[in-house]
């Protein structure tokens, strides 16, 4: 149902293996856009990062003196503390919009993220716009074609004209002038590299003429001319660089494209696996509500046993009280089950888990700490080296200088040349006039040269001023964007240490709960009577046992999102994923 292959007319997407390898040793094929070559500033290895680099092994394996003291009962903690099968999701989930007992469907995280590179919506858009810009360089590229063209008239007349008298009296014209023309053209035309375009053409007339009192020859008369025909600038828009800059940056907004469409990929990767895991979280926080419901009940059943001696009515409805409030507490965490189901069915946008639908996905798998070994100039190096945004920044640089280069030539004069050579026949039928053409009896030439150059040339100035600006407000955006990069990686970074240690003391925090808990059931199970104030000593207990187990759930999802977020930051989701993206060249 969960096919592991997504494709496009123009993008491949192969799901290779997935995994939780490091971005730092996956040996990723997609092309890298260096400016350290032009810009040495911009280059990845002039980060201020300190000399003495630090390896961080994550998570922390080091034992607190909490989990040292109680190691003996490590076992027998964990059975009391609430949602302690890491693998289990099972949960009762309420009623749906329907009113009905709510459905569930498991669904693991890799099949969760195949379905959402091959269906999600912001991919799908994206993926479209390689293909949009892949036929703007093809239009670019047609400037180049042969243009083929071919005419053809006729034109017949009859008109009076003036006679001239000779001596005697005799005319020595005709009164009137009839003539029939047939004319034909053909012409094919190239733009050249150069920046000049070629032109061969040829024309054919076909004249019948008719005058009284005299004859024509040839009579009908066939007129053929070839004409080659060269224009050719000289100075401005002269050269293959200037005149192949549009194809060039046609090509560089291409590769723009397709960075987008990483970009989008990361992004979409990084939001299902953060989906993914608030689900896990909220599922748990599903279970643990549930078990602190349960040890309410009975303690208020214990309670209501107890009520005719020893119970006082406002100890009792204290507990019936923080039993309802639990009921509560359950009704809203089923809602919230269902809203974080309903985000990931968004985000993978399945027709086999429709938005629409009831039914409430169910994690699979077991929720732990990811592993990870990194460093933090290791991880800028490959932020710099793989954001999508920062490639596409580097490819605005490159396109800024192609502009640079073409508004620079247009600074200069204006110098055309044409040069033309027509070859003329004639002849009694066209095969007559075209053999004169090729004998190159009537052969004409004309060569010329036009200059020009606008006084004072400021247009052409301030453009090119102005694209040097814009390389220049380029250059300070992708500097800003490695800030920026740099933010969000140390931002991430920050998280799984900060969320590591709290995945530590969370845990003393939980097992020193449960050892409380421990304790007083020991406690209820030696002593003589159950007083009230005892009972709802333990429904504390119960409430602290549930709300630290809630925080060392939050604190390892919350350390799992860090993880998540330095890869999107790194711009290694895909490949952390072992996804490669493939540009297949056929259309």
């Amino acid at each position: 149902m969960f096919s592991k292959y997504a494709q496009t007319s123009t993008i491949a997407l192969i799901l290779l293996v997935q995994g939780c390898a490091s971005p730092l040793s996956t040996n990723t094929h997609s092309k890298t856009v260096s400016t350290s070559d032009n810009h040495p500033s911009l280059g990845a290895e002039n980060f201020g990062a300190d000399d003495a680099d630090t390896q961080l092994f994550f998570p922390l394996e080091k034992k607190t003196k909490v989990e040292v003291s109680l190691h003996h009962r490590a076992e027998e903690l964990e059975r009391l503390s609430p949602a302690n099968n890491q693998s289990g999701w099972n949960s009762i989930t309420g009623l749906n919009l329907h009113l009905q007992n709510s459905t569930t469907s498991p669904l693991s995280m890799e099949d969760a993220i195949t379905l959402a590179i091959e269906n999600n919506l912001d991919v799908q858009i994206a993926l479209l716009q390689p293909q949009i810009a892949k036929e703007a360089t093809i239009s670019a590229e047609a400037a180049f074609d042969f243009v083929l063209g071919v005419g053809a008239s006729k034109n017949k007349s009859r008109i009076p004209q003036q006679q001239i008298i000779g001596p005697g009296g005799a005319p020595l014209n005709s009164g009137e002038s009839v003539t029939d023309l047939f004319l034909a053209n053909a012409q094919l035309s190239k733009k050249l590299n150069s920046g000049g375009s070629l032109t061969i053409s040829t024309d054919i007339t076909k004249t019948e003429s008719q005058s009284a009192g005299f004859n024509f020859s040839p009579d009908p008369a066939w007129q053929t001319i070839g004409t080659v025909d060269l224009n050719q600038p000289l100075l401005r828009n002269f050269g293959k660089k200037i005149t192949l800059a549009q194809i060039h940056i046609s090509k560089l907004n291409e590769d723009q494209t397709r960075e987008d469409v990483r970009a989008s990929l990361n992004q979409t990767v990084s939001l299902t696996e953060q989906g993914y895991f608030e689900l896990s979280l909220q599922w748990k926080k599903l279970q643990i509500s549930q078990w602190l419901l349960e040890q309410g009940e009975q303690v208020v059943d214990i309670l209501e046993l107890r009520i005719s001696y020893d119970t006082s009515e406002a100890d009792y409805a204290q507990a019936v009280a923080t039993v309802q409030q639990r009921k509560a507490e359950v009704i809203k965490q089923q809602a919230e089950v269902q809203l974080a189901s309903d985000s990931l069915k968004k985000l993978i946008n399945s027709d086999a888990l429709p938005l629409d639908s009831e039914v409430i996905i169910q994690p699979t798998g077991e929720l732990a700490a990811k592993t990870i070994v990194i460093s933090l100039r290791e991880a800028l190096v490959t932020a710099v080296k793989n954001r999508p945004d920062l490639k596409k920044l580097a490819l605005q640089i490159k396109t800024n200088e192609i502009q640079i280069e073409v508004a620079d030539n247009a600074r200069l004069p204006q110098l055309d040349m044409q040069a033309q050579m027509s070859f003329y026949g004639l002849g009694d039928n066209a095969g007559d006039g075209y053999s004169e053409v090729f004998g190159s009896d009537f052969v004409n030439y004309l060569v010329g040269l036009n200059f020009q150059i606008p006084l004072g040339n400021r247009s052409a100035e301030a453009e090119f001023q102005s694209t040097r600006l814009k390389k220049m407000s380029s250059v300070a955006t992708y500097k800003r964007g490695v800030q920026q990069a740099t933010i969000e990686v140390k931002k991430s970074l920050r998280g799984m240490v900060t969320n590591a240690s709290l995945m530590r003391a969370n845990k003393s925090f939980r097992i020193a709960q449960a050892e409380n808990l421990r304790a007083l059931i020991v406690e209820e199970e030696t002593m003589g009577g159950l007083t009230p104030t005892f009972l709802n000593l333990k429904l504390q207990t119960q409430a602290g046992l549930a709300a630290a187990r809630t925080a060392e759930l939050r604190s390892t999802i919350d350390y799992n999102k860090s993880i998540t977020a330095l890869y999107e930051a790194m711009g290694t989701s895909l490949e952390q994923r072992q996804i490669s993206l493939k540009h297949n060249q056929n259309k």
